[in-house]
Parts: structure tokens; sequence; C-alpha cells
């Protein structure tokens, strides 16, 4: 009984010390789906050179918009818009494809991770049994069934081995879990952002054809002529009614979401009077916001919104003796929760970060996020927490693309962001230099 024992030990040991080796050995990945060191250095390069392009044209759009009006200047900025929306396209292509192999890879690591916890369990198991083999037998048998007293003690000091190694296992097995849990939150920020990639591949593509669809309208009504196209900008700013009764659109309060241009701009003015920020810039971002808000108000607060922001979102009704139930909030979507509030799209905490700056400026204590003068000087407020007050092109098209992505706005795919809300700035500012005659 006791030499067959013994030979289940020798054996053990063998079967474990290959476990234990393999336990460090990396499965090779799929070849097909990840890509090589050259590879993915040919595809940062095209993207690296693709976004020096799109620069240029950027650089050549804001060139353009300084000068004069002209037929030719129009046309010059529509035709670097439109070559900068298909360069953009094309990076955001290359950039999908590239977290796409980012994320073969990411699964590939947390397989092999979990191959390396099983292979520990493995291991663990076999510990754990030949240390039991010996909870059935005294130590006077186990001396008495060896032929010398050195076999007994090679067998002591392999039993206290294995107790060592079951302590070293059991850390690598708690060490790996923790990996694979951090692994797999880095693979789902990751497939999070390949749908944003994709939607604003969508948002490009849209920009594209309305560019397009512009150049085309005008060159309809002036005929490639500069008189006509002179004639066309005169009348346009001589209809000041038509610009004061041109609808803005606004989501996020409980109104049709529609206000006159003229109205619009007032509460602009008002806002930038208090806070220093441009009007037509202001107009241009909640014009932007509430342009990408499709699910701007169609939410609600116990299914969209963030369990943790459902209190303070309770607490602003209740000051402003809302039913919180008919209050609209924004939708949940593809990267998060919903339940941002009102034109200016503040989630409640944020809110109340500024509500008391709110009322001192607007005299409405407590101010509201659905009220349309409270939203405008809020968003201003943060705007210009952001250095838009500054009123230069880079700081209004930093501030912008921070109201939109936070700490990730310097990402470039998000950079045509910025640069639509500019454009719309600039549109937006001879509507109101044709509003004071200027």
């Amino acid at each position: 009984m006791f030499k067959k024992k013994k030979t289940n030990i020798l054996i053990s040991f063998t079967v474990l010390a290959s476990l234990l080796a393999f336990n460090f050995v990396l499965f090779p990945v799929n070849a097909d789906e990840i890509l090589t060191e050259e590879e993915e250095a040919s595809m940062q390069q095209q993207i690296q050179e693709l976004q020096e392009k799109i620069d240029k044209y950027r650089q050549a759009i804001i060139q353009h918009q300084q000068q004069g009006q002209s037929l030719e200047n129009e046309i010059s900025i529509l035709n670097d818009q439109i070559s900068r929306a298909e360069l953009e396209i094309q990076r955001t292509n290359l950039s999908i494809q590239e977290l796409k192999q980012q994320i073969a890879q990411k699964e590939e690591m947390i397989r092999e991770i979990e191959r390396r916890v099983d292979l520990e369990k493995t291991a663990l198991s076999e510990l754990i049994r030949e240390i039991s083999m010996y909870d059935d037998v005294s130590t006077l048998e186990i001396i008495l069934g060896r032929e010398k007293l050195s076999d007994f003690l090679s067998e002591l000091r392999a039993l206290e081995n294995f107790q060592d190694q079951i302590q070293a296992t059991l850390v690598e097995i708690y060490k790996l879990k923790d990996k694979i849990e951090e692994e797999k939150m880095t693979l789902q920020e990751q497939k999070e952002e390949q749908v944003g990639l994709r939607i604003v591949q969508e948002e490009q593509k849209i920009i594209l054809e309305s560019k397009k669809a512009q150049k085309r309208h005008l060159l309809e009504q002036t005929k490639g002529q500069e008189e006509l196209y002179a004639q066309l900008v005169s009348k346009t700013r001589q209809d000041i009614e038509a610009i004061k009764n041109r609808l803005y659109q606004l989501k996020g309060i409980t109104t049709d979401g529609e206000l006159r241009f003229e109205d619009a701009y007032k509460f602009a003015k008002f806002a930038s009077i208090y806070t220093g920020i441009r009007p037509a810039f202001l107009l241009a971002i909640l014009s932007r916001e509430s342009g990408l808000g499709k699910n701007v108000g169609t939410g609600t607060w116990r299914v969209d919104m963030k369990p943790s922001q459902r209190p303070y979102f309770l607490q602003i009704c209740e000051k402003l003796g809302l039913d919180p139930d008919q209050q609209p909030v924004s939708k949940k979507v593809w990267y998060g929760w919903g339940g941002a509030m009102g034109p200016a799209q503040f989630i409640p905490t944020t809110w109340l970060g500024y509500e008391q700056r709110v009322a001192q400026i607007t005299g409405n204590n407590p101010p509201s996020p659905w009220n349309v003068k409270d939203a405008f000087t809020a968003s201003a407020l943060y705007l210009v927490n952001k250095g838009a007050d500054q009123q230069t092109y880079y700081a209004e098209w930093k501030a912008a693309m921070m109201y939109l992505a936070g700490s990730n706005w310097d990402k470039p795919y998000l950079a045509f962001y910025g640069d639509q809300v500019m454009a719309l700035a600039t549109e937006f500012q001879k509507d109101i230099d044709a509003l004071e005659q200027k």
C-alpha cells in the first residue's frame, strides 16, 4: 500500500511540474485576426497622414471664412469642407479597423488569462489531492512503510512544498482573476468606442452629403456668377423679418422645441452680458446639441437616468414643484446612461453645481434646467469655464469639444463636431450682424 502511495507521489510531482511550467507559456493568437507590428505601424502612418491633410483643410477653411464674402470664396469653403469630410470618413474607417484589431487582441488576452486560471486550478486540485492522501495514514505507518528514513524525510519536505505551493497558487489565481476583470473593463470600453466610431462615421457621411447639396444649390442659384451671388447675399441680409422669424430648434424643453431666431438671440445675448461668451457661438452649441439630440427629452428618469443621479433629479424637481414623471430627460444611449436635462443637457449633479450662479444672473431662484433663459445661462457658464470667453477660434473650438466629450475632447475622430459648431457660429454671426445692422 505504501509503495503504491509513494509511486503516486512521484507521478504527481512530474504532473505538477509540467502544469506549473506550462502555466506561463502563452498560447499563440489567431494570425488572421491580429495585425503584425509592421501592419499596425503602417495603419498608424496612414491615419497620421490623413490627419495632417484634414488639418490643412481646416486651416484653409478658417482663412477663407475670415475673408470677404464672394462666390469664389464660398465655393472654396464648400470644396474644402467636402474634401475634409471625405478624409475624415477615411480616417474614421481606419480607426474602426485599428480598434477592431485591438479588440481581437484583448479578447485573446482574456482567453489566455482564463486558460492560465484553469491551469492554476488544476494544479491546485492536484496539490490538495496529494495532501489529503496523508490524512488517511498515521505518521508511524508512513515511517514504517518506507525502506529508509531518508525516504520519509524526502516525502515530508515534499509535503511542506505542496503546502507552500498551494498558497502561491491561490495568490496567483486571485491575481489572474483581478487581471481578467481589468482587461474585460478595457475591452468593454473599446467596444463602446467602436460603436461610437460607427455613429461618428454616419454623422460624417451626413455632413458630406449636406455640403455637396449646399454647393449644388448655390451654383444653381448663382449660375456661377459673382454678380448674382452678391444680389443673393444682399437680398438675404436685407430681409430682416425673415431672419427674426426663422425657427431656431431647441430640444429638451417642455414646449414644442421651437423659438424664433430673434428670441433665441435675445437669450444668448443676455447670457453673453454676464459671462463674456459670444452669442453666435452659444447659439451654435445649443443648435448643434439639438441637431444631434434624437434622444433628447425622450427618456424618463426612472429608466434612463443613472441610479446615482436620481436623488438629485428628485431634489431639483421638488424645489421647482414639478412632477418628475412629467419632466423630459435624455434617453439612454449606446455609450452609457441618459438622464440629461433641458436644452443645455446637464446631468443633475452638474446642474446643481451651476444652480446658484444661474440664479444670481437670471433672478430665477431656484432656476430650472427646462427654462430657456436658465439653460442658456448655465450653458454659457459651463463654456466660459472651458475658456470660450476668450472668443478666439481655437478657444471656442476647444470649449465645444469639451462640451461634447469632456476629457476625451482631443480625440481626432471627434474634431468634426467642433468644426461644425464653428461653421454654424459663422452663419449665426452673419444673421446677428444683419439684425444689428453691422
